[in-house]
């Protein structure tokens, strides 16, 4: 679905009726879903169109307890909202709408010494081996928020946008340890502590938060 978003948003920026002082925008922004850049159209006073694509990547690396961790992250990925303005060509405006999946998280862990706990069960450093988890969002989210900007053009102009909302869905935990045989005990307890994670994941992790903040030029 996501492939579609580009097209889907191209298609409404093309074919909707724009109000007679038409308001078109693009600009860039920074915030949760990364960098990136944006383009907007006012389709009536109270409606307005955005598509963005936004893209971050980095990593982090750090030793604690005995453990040396490492941590990739990504960012990348396509917006597409629809902004309602309770007020005419406002800047105040409620959004609905779908995001692609935020972030995409690896990280290794490298244990030095001393003993680890998976299933209530404890291991040397030896008997685990590196362990390696990932964490990953659904293909799409649908999103909500609130925000302030408009494509309005208000005589044209650089404009300030903030948006705060969130995308809706849990992601997915992955977790592996290197001496973890298939059928071994200690493969059923990283598979045990996968589990119970990811059950906290499910019911504490349930959004994604979406804060942005940018500049538009407006026409």
């Amino acid at each position: 679905m996501t492939h579609y978003l580009p097209c889907l948003l191209a298609a409404a920026f093309v074919t909707a009726p724009l109000p007679a002082q038409s308001g078109i925008s693009i600009g860039v922004r920074a915030g949760t879903l990364g960098l990136g850049a944006e383009a907007a159209v006012l389709v009536s006073d109270h409606l307005a169109l955005r598509a963005g694509a936004h893209t971050f990547s980095g990593s982090f690396s750090r030793t604690e307890s005995d453990v040396a961790y490492s941590v990739d992250y990504r960012f990348k990925g396509l917006s597409a909202v629809v902004d309602l303005f309770p007020s005419a060509r406002g800047t105040f405006h409620v959004s609905g709408g779908i995001i692609s999946a935020p972030a995409e998280l690896d990280g290794i862990g490298q244990p030095t010494g001393g003993t680890y706990t998976f299933n209530g069960r404890d291991y040397t450093a030896a008997e685990v081996g590196t362990v390696r988890g990932d964490v990953r969002w659904p293909g799409t989210l649908p999103y909500v928020g609130i925000g302030w900007g408009t494509p309005a053009s208000r005589g044209g102009g650089i404009g300030f946008v903030f948006d705060l909302g969130v995308g809706i869905g849990a992601p997915t935990l992955g977790l592996t340890a290197s001496s973890a045989v298939p059928g071994s005990t200690l493969a059923a307890d990283v598979e045990a502590e996968r589990r119970d994670i990811q059950d906290d994941i499910d019911r504490y992790l349930k959004v994604y938060p979406v804060l942005s903040l940018g500049l538009a030029l407006r026409f």
